[in-house]
């Protein structure tokens, strides 16, 4: 009877201990099933989406818009400036919108080039040509230039020079249609004209100067697009630069300075450059050209001027938008 009695108590403990397994394990899934859904809700509640694809409530308005891709810039809202490799000599090539100016045109052993540049860029005829002054290794390649596209206005250095280059230069100019139209002009300081939306303004020489060197009529030009400015130089020594910068008048500030005399120690003064205050210089010459002074170089530098030379980048294109300049070089020099 005893042992009957044992083995009924001993199979009711038996039976709690089943129950009471069983209902911890439920109670664990349980609480894991709890803790998965909430995980669940909190991150599909953080997701941002839902069911209808109506914004959630933010508690202020708003309103969904599409990005737009940035338009690109058409040719009229450009200003290109073109610095055309031609050696020890200038070639300038302008262009905003459907007009062009050329500035000086190299040696003549460089007018094909000038030439073929020119209608590689879609070119075909000149608005403005601009012969900044009388030496070979600037007006040498534009007889090329003016015999195989129209030139409607011609501008032209004060001074006469009896060379071969500079007498070819006006035999050309003669058959233009700027001449046969009565547009060929000797500009002087105060001088403004437009290029399209570019203002150019003509800073020297005055009709009163006097200099014993010719280079120093070089025609300077200050050409403002938006808010940049170019300047431009030609050959013009410290003479002139003196002179600009006894003029109170004047503004000489410009983003991108054209050095002038091909980086000669003979221009580009320490009081010219601050007074300018460029960004970017470019010089037009040979690489380790004679002409491109160190002394210069070190003045350019120690004012972190970005400087290019032809001889070393090849051809340069610097754009303007009228706020922003881009710079492109045909190599790394």
């Amino acid at each position: 009877m005893f042992t009957a009695l044992i083995n009924v108590i001993i199979a009711i403990l038996n039976l709690i201990k089943g129950i009471l397994g069983f209902i911890r394990r439920f109670a664990i899934f349980l609480i894991l099933g709890v803790i998965i859904f909430l995980i669940f809700t909190f991150m599909t509640g953080c997701s941002g989406r839902n069911n209808n694809n109506t914004p959630p409530d933010l508690g202020f308005d708003f309103e969904i818009v599409e990005t737009q891709a940035p338009e690109e810039l058409s040719p009229a809202d450009i200003l290109a400036v073109h610095f055309i490799d031609v050696g020890d000599g200038d070639a300038i090539l302008l262009i905003q919108g459907d007009y062009t100016m050329l500035i000086d045109g190299g040696s003549a052993n460089m007018g094909t080039r000038v030439f073929q540049y020119l209608r590689g860029e879609g070119v075909t005829s000149i608005t403005y040509l601009v012969a900044t002054h009388p030496f070979e290794d600037h007006v040498g390649g534009l007889p090329d230039v003016m015999r195989r596209m129209p030139i409607h206005n011609a501008l032209l250095p004060m001074i006469y020079h009896d060379t071969v280059a500079y007498n070819a230069f006006l035999v050309a100019l003669e058959n233009t249609s700027a001449a046969t139209n009565g547009n060929v002009t000797v500009p002087f300081a105060g001088d403004v004209f437009h290029l399209g939306n570019a203002e150019v303004t003509v800073l020297s020489p005055r009709p009163t100067d006097s200099f014993d060197n010719r280079v120093n009529y070089s025609i300077v030009l200050r050409v403002v697009f938006g808010d940049t400015a170019f300047l431009f130089m030609g050959d013009a020594l410290r003479e002139v630069e003196a002179i600009l910068l006894d003029d109170a008048n004047l503004i000489l500030t410009a983003d991108v300075l054209k050095v002038g005399r091909h980086g000669d120690t003979s221009a580009t003064t320490s009081g010219f450059l601050d007074a300018v205050n460029p960004a970017i210089a470019v010089i037009s010459a040979e690489a380790g050209s004679r002409r491109t002074a160190r002394e210069v170089l070190t003045r350019l530098s120690d004012r972190h001027i970005h400087t290019f030379i032809t001889g070393n980048n090849g051809n340069i294109v610097i754009t303007s938008d009228g706020v922003r300049l881009g710079v492109t070089v045909e190599s790394g020099g």
